[in-house]
């Protein structure tokens, strides 16, 4: 608990880095919900995100397009926590009736930061987990 309480103050505040360790490594699922909240304010967020000159990622005319979005904030939390992702890309896109490469602008690069951000904080948490077993053993 000390380990993962001081890799978390390294993260910010709203980065779920030690339910997402627990669910990938212990397959606890107590925290789905936050985890399903957090990726599709994630997939919101990059959606909707303004580029260098000016346009935003995905227009607001498809983003107004119902669940889609969440859609692939779920879909990059599962291939976080699984390693792939629940359905085809393809598939997914005409359920929704966007562009497949429409979906994967967001599906994709929301994937690769929680893997990134999980990555980080499994490297960071047993580190910290090595400097709790040394500051147990031999205290200031």
């Amino acid at each position: 608990m000390d380990a993962g309480a001081r890799a978390s103050v390294k993260f910010s505040e709203h980065f779920p880095g030690w339910e997402l360790y627990r669910r990938v490594v212990s397959g606890i699922a107590l925290n789905d919900r936050k985890l399903e909240d957090w990726s599709v304010s994630m997939a919101e967020m990059l959606a909707g995100a303004e580029k260098e000159n000016g346009r935003r990622w995905i227009s607001a005319a498809i983003r107004a397009k119902p669940g889609w979005v969440a859609q692939a904030g779920r879909d990059a939390l599962d291939y976080a926590i699984f390693g792939r992702y629940a359905e085809g890309l393809h598939e997914r896109a005409e359920r929704f009736d966007v562009a497949h490469k429409t979906y994967q602008r967001v599906r994709d690069p929301v994937a690769k930061a929680m893997w990134i951000g999980l990555e980080t904080y499994r490297a960071i948490l047993h580190a910290e987990y090595w400097n709790v077993r040394r500051d147990e053993k031999y205290p200031p």
